[in-house]
């Protein structure tokens, strides 16, 4: 996949303490951005923001000298609008509550593909007047077992709730994630906190 060209003369900030990992990740955004900075932790992470103030931050949570939050929290007081996605292989809720309070963009679970990052990019620099609506596409059902995902409700627990069998709660989950166009629990808890559905 390859991201919009108009987005070709953006710059990226990617922040991620392990050096393979951000390795990887700044060889690939290198082909479809202009200007990508790297920074191993939190601390260098902000410095490089209020040095080159980045269009994009791409950035784990657990790092040394100052985490993702902690960053991100700080580059809030300089910049409302630059756009923000965590890159993380944790998902719990307290997390993503305190990634919404910051006006994050997207939350990726890893692992990951590359193309990920990009829809993430592409959706939230394209998409803004899609945002509160997707959920209306949903079925009376679809929109249950949506909310109880979202609630953290066991698979289980959710088809004895509506007298379903497992497996069709699965075919309901595989349903919402193609129409609100997500991938992960993470994000169906990410985007129903953003509209206080749960």
């Amino acid at each position: 996949m390859k991201i919009n060209n108009s987005y070709t003369d953006l710059t990226v900030l990617i922040v991620e303490d392990e050096k393979e990992a951000r390795d990887t990740l700044v060889s690939m955004v290198e082909l479809d951005f202009k200007y990508v900075y790297q920074a191993k932790d939190g601390c260098e992470g902000l410095d490089l923001f209020l040095k080159y103030k980045p269009d994009i931050i791409l950035t784990d949570i657990s790092m040394p000298c100052m985490n993702g939050i902690d960053m991100l929290r700080e580059i809030r007081k300089n910049s409302t609008d630059t756009l923000a996605i965590f890159i993380s292989a944790y998902s719990d809720v307290q997390t993503l509550l305190q990634a919404i309070d910051l006006k994050i963009d997207a939350y990726i679970v890893k692992p990951f593909l590359y193309r990920d990052i990009l829809e993430k990019i592409d959706t939230n620099l394209t998409s803004v007047a899609l945002e509160g609506k997707l959920h209306k596409e949903l079925s009376k059902r679809e929109f249950e077992v949506f909310i109880d995902i979202a609630k953290g409700v066991k698979p289980t627990d959710i088809a004895v709730k509506y007298e379903l069998k497992t497996k069709t709660v699965g075919t309901y989950r595989k349903r919402i994630f193609q129409k609100l166009h997500m991938n992960s629990n993470a994000e169906l808890i990410t985007y129903a906190l953003k509209q206080h559905l749960i």
